[in-house]
């Protein structure tokens, strides 16, 4: 139980007077989804509140009051071209600490069932994952709920389903198709709910986010003196070759040589950069640590008219091609500001960060010092998109074999 939702609870029909209430289960793209039928009711003319029963990110967390219940928002220029200002979108909870709303109290969450015409209510969390199998005490759906719409990421499919679907504990490593993941809300979401709300409208939604034709650039930062590794790693033979060109003909597959630029202080990687006809700039800064890398690379960018940038470690040998073409596909057409790769039930962040320059340009030229531009991210954690990747993918090498 929380707050005024349970997840037992049966449709209640004598209830005329309420909202329509909507309820989104499943992962990724509900938020997304509930935001697009909420806008058509509003063209519609009709009031409509989005909440949950888990938690959320608002739009703009950062310019909400603590305690805050109910606020509106016109959070984009579409937004307030399409809608009447008396009807604008609210977002209803109780504002934590963390920005995030959780569910709002019964009191509160029955007045807006009152006041609004529909109702949008987010029922499930999925850690930011595209599939996600539910635990025995999840979704949360509240009393009354007509219609239940069953969320999946399509950008899951081709992945591996043990690495981005939620509580997923099987050994499987099989590709996900648009099959498997009607599958997995048939199972575990479909069934299931058709019995508990026998009169709500119940159905399957593949969520797909619309492509974008930016580009991303991909910035190899090659400048780390390997104090930990004992000397310069980077041209060390690793497996063949020297360890930063791993990274950087996994790049190169992925983004195209056209699209990348490597930042060091070496000479050896500098003439080689030239002999392979690949953007390279000197680091001149390289003391500094490595936000001078960053500058220099986003500054590069910037000149080449990338519309976002990516930041890769060249010492991360095991990360796929496939992996950082489809991060790069995804982030971009996920229009977040910023991107970060994560592993593991901790969901552990790692390289390479993504950074759209219209927003993040300013931020990342005046980093300084031996910090990376994931403090950047962390000011504004409702901004990230985030793509999952296994464990072995993320290794990077700091001692000699």
């Amino acid at each position: 139980m929380t707050g005024g939702f349970t997840r037992e609870a049966g449709l209640n029909t004598d209830h005329k007077e309420m909202a329509y209430i909507i309820t989104a289960v499943g992962a990724g793209g509900k938020t997304s989804y509930l935001k697009k039928r909420a806008m058509e009711y509003l063209r519609q003319g009709k009031r409509a509140a989005i909440t949950t029963t888990t938690h959320i990110w608002p739009p703009d967390p950062g310019r909400l009051l603590s305690g805050s219940f109910i606020f509106p928002t016109r959070n984009t220029v579409e937004d307030i071209d399409l809608v009447d200002s008396t009807h604008s979108l609210h977002y209803v909870g109780t504002l934590e600490s963390s920005g995030k709303l959780s569910a709002p109290s019964k009191k509160e969450y029955d007045r807006i069932c009152r006041e609004f015409d529909v109702v949008l209510v987010e029922g499930d969390g999925s850690h930011c994952m595209p599939a996600k199998i539910p635990s025995a005490s999840e979704p949360v759906i509240p009393d009354h709920t007509d219609e239940i719409v069953v969320v999946m990421g399509a950008h899951a499919i081709g992945r591996r389903l043990d690495v981005v679907c939620q509580r997923y504990e099987g050994g499987s490593r099989e590709k996900i198709t648009e099959q498997t993941l009607r599958g997995i809300a048939e199972e575990h979401y479909l069934g299931p709910l058709r019995k508990q709300f026998p009169k709500a409208e119940i159905f399957f939604e593949l969520s797909t986010m619309p492509r974008s034709a930016d580009r991303v650039t991909g910035v190899l930062m090659a400048s780390g003196f390997g104090r930990r590794y004992g000397g310069n790693k980077l041209v060390d033979p690793y497996y063949g070759k020297a360890l930063y060109l791993h990274a950087l003909d996994h790049m190169t597959q992925a983004l195209g040589k056209e699209n990348i630029i490597v930042v060091t202080q070496y000479e050896e990687i500098l003439e080689q950069m030239r002999q392979r006809g690949i953007d390279v700039v000197r680091n001149e800064q390289a003391a500094e640590g490595i936000a001078a890398s960053i500058r220099f690379g986003t500054k590069r960018a910037m000149r080449r008219g990338a519309d976002a940038v990516m930041f890769f470690a060249a010492d991360m040998p095991y990360l796929p091609a496939e992996e950082i073409r489809l991060y790069a596909r995804q982030f971009i057409d996920s229009q977040k500001p910023f991107g970060c790769m994560e592993f593991g039930k901790a969901h552990t962040c790692t390289n390479p960060g993504a950074f759209r320059l219209e927003t993040g340009a300013d931020k990342l030229l005046q980093l300084s010092g031996d910090r990376g531009a994931m403090r950047i991210m962390k000011q504004e954690p409702w901004n990230i998109y985030y793509y999952q990747i296994a464990p072995e993918c993320a290794v990077d090498i700091d001692q000699r074999a």
